[in-house]
């Protein structure tokens, strides 16, 4: 049973025997209680790392490693989950999504959300099941290189959602070689779409927001941060609300930011 892109803690209190539960927080915070019957994984799976790019996509090797230790098999729904206000299950989202695994879901709240709801924590370390597992193959059709990007600056039905704080979108906090955002992007930090419970807000606000920024259902969106952790979560948000074509630079800004051939915008002057 397929359950929705954005989950809820009421979601996971229903019985569903197919629900597969992925713990992203730190060991320690899952040692020290998570949901019954999650499996931990380590968040610093989902990156690679080509300095100076970092958040890549991990290859396929790496993700079927992820997928048997998890004992993922096919009739398997994942809920992801990380601390409330995180990145990490997001990111899994879009790793499984780019070798085409859908079925997963992202838990909104994350464990404090569960915390929140009075629901029992566990201390137990479960042993994945394994049997009859599946094997993903690398599909990406939500990624995007920058040779490609480039190409693409100027054609329509193109939106780009620089979700990092204003001061790396303007250029005044450099965390590559070269500061300032894409040609073209609107700001939406990725914070904005949550409250203070770190919940996200109600999808008509978030949507309002998008509309007021000119960011079409019917465009190919491409979202970025530093290295796609921040924007993963905006991936997640966007896919929730309808957009079909949500897409992520590979490497984010590590990779633009880090290219001296790829245009930049500092304020609102391009950038010699």
């Amino acid at each position: 049973m397929l359950l929705p892109l954005k989950a809820s803690v009421t979601t996971l209190l229903q019985p569903n025997t197919n629900i597969l539960l992925v713990d992203l927080r730190p060991a320690e915070d899952y040692d020290n209680g998570h949901i019954p019957g999650a499996l931990w994984l380590d968040a610093r799976r989902l990156s690679r790392t080509d300095k100076p790019m970092g958040g890549l996509l991990p290859d396929a090797e790496a993700v079927n490693a992820i997928a048997h230790d998890l004992g993922l098999k096919a009739d398997h729904h994942i809920v992801a989950y990380d601390a409330g206000g995180s990145t990490a299950a997001a990111r899994l989202v879009w790793v499984l999504n780019a070798y085409g695994w859908d079925a997963i879901s992202w838990l909104d709240g994350g464990f404090a959300a569960w915390l929140a709801s009075g629901a029992d924590q566990s201390h137990d370390n479960p042993t994945p099941i394994h049997g009859t597992e599946v094997s993903l193959s690398f599909k990406g059709d939500n990624i995007i290189n920058t040779p490609e990007l480039v190409q693409r600056l100027d054609k329509p039905n193109l939106s780009i959602i620089d979700v990092r704080s204003h001061a790396e979108y303007e250029g005044s906090d450099v965390r590559s070689e070269f500061g300032g955002h894409m040609p073209g992007a609107v700001h939406y930090e990725w914070t904005d779409m949550l409250d203070k419970s770190l919940n996200l807000q109600a999808d008509e606000d978030i949507q309002q927001t998008l509309d007021n920024l000119g960011v079409n259902k019917d465009d190919d969106v491409v979202v970025y941060c530093q290295t796609h952790q921040r924007s993963a979560v905006t991936y997640v948000v966007l896919k929730n609300l309808g957009y079909e074509k949500v897409i992520a630079l590979d490497g984010a800004w590590s990779n633009w930011g880090n290219d001296s051939s790829t245009p930049k915008v500092q304020g609102n002057k391009p950038s010699d």
